[in-house]
This record gives C-alpha cells, structure tokens and sequence, in this order.
C-alpha cells in the first residue's frame, strides 16, 4: 500500500508538471522529499521542473542532489545535461554528455544534443555523426531526422537530406521543432517555399515561440528574389570554413572596396524593405508586433 501511495503521489507531480503548473509541481516535490528523502526520483523530478521554469541554478542543485543518492540515476544526469545545455553552456555540456555516455551508451538523446551542440560550432562533420549515433538507437525519432536533414543540407548533400526530409514527414509529426528544422533544411537547399510551409505548420502547433515567429517572417523575406539576391553572398561565405571566410571577405575589401560597401547599402535597403512589406502583409502595419 505504501508503495502504492508512493508512485501515486510521483505520478501526481509528473501530471502537474506536464499541465505546466509548476508551483504546485515543486510543493509536491518538496513534500515527496520530506517522505522519501532516500529516493533519488523525488530529487530528480524537481530539478527537472525549475528546469522548465528556467530557473538553472535550483535545477542543476537538485539534478546533483538525486546523483549524490544515485550517481547511475537516469533523470538526474538528463536534468543536469540538459539545464547546461539550454542555458548555452555548450563547454560544460559536453564534458557531461561524455559522463553521461559513460553510464549510458546506447542513450540517444546525449548524442542528439552532442550533434546539436557541434551543429552549433559549425562542425557539421561531427554534427552529422552525432546524429547517426542518435538515430541508430532511434531510427523512427521524427526531431532526430529533421535535425539530420538540416546538418545534410548544410554539408551540401541535397538529395539525400530532401529524402530524410520525407521520413521524418512519413512519422506525420506534430511537433513545432521538427517543422523548424525541416524548414531550416528546405531553407538551405533554396526551396523556400517549402521552408514557408513547414514553418506555417510549426507555428500552427505553437503560435506563441517567438523564434518560430522571427523565423517565419524571415522566411516571408526571402519569398522576394531580390532579398534572395542579396543574401547569396552571405549564404556562400556562412558555407565556408571559418578561416576561408574571413580571408575571401579580406580580399574583396581590398580589391572591391567601393562595389563592397554599394553592395552592402543595397542588401540593407533590400532588407528593410521588404521587411517592410512582410509586416504589413501579416500585422497590417510597418513596424511591430
């Protein structure tokens, strides 16, 4: 009966925190502690609310509490690596994504946010690895393929990203990350129509992200081809490696500089103009939301 009463009262704060009502999340919490203050669970669940309340600092304390009473506890390490990664700690989230791997090799979510994280530095060699890893234990992941297409078509690999593109689309997902990506992939191949769409779908499912917002009006933009004419330079110098980049933009200034910053004037007036007409088009006024 205990027991019973045990995974009755977890259950409950797993319930609350899936309603997003986390004050009443964390007084359970606190309460399932007091009772069973053995139990890494209890410790564990409570870092992962204030994770979702953004709240790091209480969220990386408690992750570290439930691995003192359980250094092999499964939520716990997910809380921690996942708190240092949304706040942008990339550092420290990779030294322990590579514990976690440790204790947990055949997790694929450590080696999906590895893949993010690479993706992020502009690794996409590593990145594309990642995600291999990620979806060999989860082949059927439907966020997993999308952010697979996308480091595809970032490596250039056209086709083979259009047909991971469509497996994701066959697990007929309704989650506003994998159409993001999914846009973001299409978006990079020049098919910006389908990026349009794909982004109309994420913000259907969730009208209230603001980035699913900027994203969707930027891609409103590039619909124009004198916007998309503007934008193939930065496009083609964002494709190379860093060093290459710098050095190609180095001797355009020196050899080009007049035509460099007529070029530069007319990509802002490109910019804001239509900018201009895509906010007028969607809030019916020129600047604002």
């Amino acid at each position: 009966m205990n027991e019973e009463m045990q995974y009755s009262q977890y259950d409950r704060i797993v319930q609350l925190l899936e309603w997003s009502r986390y004050k009443e999340a964390v007084q359970e919490a606190e309460k399932y502690i007091q009772l069973y203050p053995a139990d890494a669970d209890g410790y564990a669940l409570l870092g992962k609310i204030y994770l979702e309340m953004d709240d790091y600092n209480k969220s990386l304390y408690w992750s570290e509490e439930a691995l003192k009473n359980d250094p092999h506890h499964s939520l716990g390490w997910e809380v921690r690596v996942s708190t240092f990664y949304t706040k942008e700690d990339y550092k420290a989230a990779m030294e322990m994504i590579k514990e976690a791997l440790v204790l947990f090799p055949e997790e694929s979510f450590y080696y999906f946010l590895q893949g993010n994280i690479y993706n992020k530095a502009g690794d996409f060699e590593k990145a594309k690895d990642s995600f291999e890893h990620a979806l060999h234990f989860q082949p059927d992941n439907a966020l997993y393929l999308a952010n697979y297409s996308y480091v595809q078509s970032l490596l250039g690999n056209k086709q083979l990203a259009a047909e991971t593109e469509r497996e994701a689309l066959n697990l007929n997902p309704e989650n506003e990350l994998v159409f993001m990506y999914l846009a973001w992939s299409a978006d990079e191949r020049g098919d910006y129509e389908k990026a349009q769409q794909y982004l109309e779908s994420a913000v259907r499912i969730d009208p209230q992200n603001a980035q699913i917002r900027e994203e969707y009006l930027n891609v409103l933009q590039k619909q124009y081809k004198l916007y998309r004419f503007f934008l193939w330079p930065a496009r083609t110098l964002s494709n190379m490696k860093p060093w290459v980049a710098i050095l190609t933009w180095f001797i355009a200034w020196i050899l080009f500089k007049p035509l460099v910053i007529l070029f530069i004037f007319l990509y802002i007036g490109a910019h804001w103009a239509t900018k201009i007409i895509v906010n007028v088009k969607v809030f019916g006024r020129v600047f604002g939301r």
